[in-house]
């Protein structure tokens, strides 16, 4: 479960609280690295993920941090290549070397944690989600091709396994190779089922890989088997792009009877409410949905509903009809203008970001419907970068070179323009009439067949 699992969890990033203890010293050699980025929960939560990106100095780089657990795993992202990771002990120093060997990136440690590392490192790559499921068409490949990768990557764990000194991390480990490779298959085989549009639910082989999982299993948390076991459980469809209200209720309901480990229980809190509040929209009526939401969450978890007050706020004034809420856009010559400039066509927008897989998905799809209307002097097209790595955004449009206006908001500026648009997670897509009005706050994306539809009837 690592980074790139969420191209559509990204908001979720916050800073740490850094400490004096430095817990591992990192070496460089051979490979131009000019940033790592660390990321770890003490919780083991993918949604309560921190994020820290630390710059490379001389070959060399430092993470400290103030851990509130005696020991924890942490992924070492480096430079969007192969992901490796670290098991860091509170108070001691790991030393961690990065080199390069047959164009993958390999790690090396000593110190205290330098048994339990290796293995660390070589899951974080086996078991990261993107290496299972390409972006690039011609990068794809079959759910069997993936399935063999899959078991290489875990045969390649095992011989790690045996050099953990310590008995009970050994089988901790040994447990949670094996849950790791189970909940992977699941997923392989969820997305070639929904690809061809059939249920992974009536599956023999999917029902038998969850069949003996325990949901409340500590591993099975942490693997992610158990909340797929707990989705398997639900009879209802889910409604992505509409009302999540009923779909919600459901997994909310099914906590309720099954879920008795709390740490599941709050893992399920954030889910159901990331589900909702990002890929929902507003058409059921969310504030009976917010009330049955906080009493669900409880109040050892209040704290994750609050997270969303400002999206209802956000929902309350961006209806149909409303005017636009207006931000200063910045294009990459560092000219600006006001998103109100713009009135007088109806007006398409992308929110994205370079480091969003699911969002690069979607520029072929704009580009096929930018050129669609070209010539239609009613409608435009603008792309609106979240990105505060400003250099990235940049080089990004400069290789590709977009045919149609580019701009970039960071810091502050976009803190508001998320806020005001109840943005929590991209791509998002906005539709704004001539009149500078809201048409739509979470439009269709441009890969769905309604949009051009939606656009061509909004422009005769």
């Amino acid at each position: 479960m690592k980074k790139k699992t969420l191209l559509l969890l990204s908001t979720l990033a916050v800073s740490s609280q850094f400490a004096q203890a430095q817990l591992l010293k990192g070496k460089v050699v051979g490979t131009d690295l000019k940033t790592v980025t660390i990321e770890y929960s003490p919780n083991k939560d993918v949604m309560e993920t921190e994020y820290k990106e630390i710059p490379v100095k001389d070959g060399m780089f430092a993470f400290d941090a103030e851990l509130p657990v005696e020991t924890v795993d942490v992924g070492v992202i480096v430079e969007r290549r192969n992901n490796l990771g670290a098991h860091l002990t509170k108070g001691k120093t790991l030393e961690m070397t990065i080199t390069e060997k047959d164009k993958r990136l390999v790690a090396s440690f000593k110190g205290v944690g330098s048994d339990v590392s290796p293995v660390v490192s070589r899951m974080s790559e086996a078991y990261d989600i993107m290496r299972y499921f390409s972006l690039d068409p011609s990068d794809k490949k079959t759910a069997k091709d993936y399935m063999q990768l899959l078991d290489n990557e875990y045969a390649a764990v095992k011989p790690l396994l045996k050099k953990i000194k310590n008995k009970q991390q050994r089988n901790y480990y040994s447990l949670l190779n094996d849950a790791q490779h189970k909940e992977q298959k699941c997923r392989i085989l969820s997305n070639d089922f929904y690809e061809k549009k059939l249920n992974p639910k009536e599956d023999a082989e999917y029902k038998a890989l969850l069949g003996d999982v325990d949901i409340n299993d500590e591993i099975s948390r942490i693997s992610g088997l158990s909340l797929t076991k707990l989705l398997s459980m639900m009879n209802g469809s889910v409604d992505f792009k509409g009302d999540m209200g009923p779909y919600c209720t459901e997994l909310m309901q099914l906590t309720e009877k099954h879920v008795t480990n709390p740490a599941l229980r709050r893992q399920v809190v954030n889910t159901v409410g990331y589900n909702y509040f990002t890929f929902g929209d507003d058409s059921g009526d969310y504030h009976a949905f917010f009330e049955n939401y906080k009493r669900f969450a409880g109040s050892e978890n209040a704290d994750i509903p609050k997270k969303y007050e400002s999206k209802i706020a956000a929902w309350d004034k961006t209806h149909s009809g409303v005017p636009a809420p207006d931000i200063t856009l910045n294009d990459k010559e560092g000219n600006t203008i006001q998103l109100s400039d713009l009135k007088g066509k109806f007006t398409y927008i992308d929110v994205w970001a370079t480091w969003c897989g699911p969002c690069k998905k979607e520029i072929p799809f704009m580009e096929k419907t930018v050129e669609r209307f070209k010539g239609n002097d009613k409608v435009q097209f603008i792309s609106i970068s979240v990105d505060e790595d400003v250099k990235a955004w940049k080089a990004m449009i400069e290789k590709d070179q977009p045919q149609w206006p580019q701009y970039n908001v960071n810091g502050e500026t976009a803190k508001k323009f998320m806020a005001d648009w109840g943005i929590t997670g991209i791509p998002r897509f906005i539709m704004i009439d001539k009149n500078g009005n809201i048409f739509a706050a979470d439009a269709s994306r441009p890969s769905e067949e309604n949009t051009a539809q939606t656009i061509e009837e909004q422009t005769k």
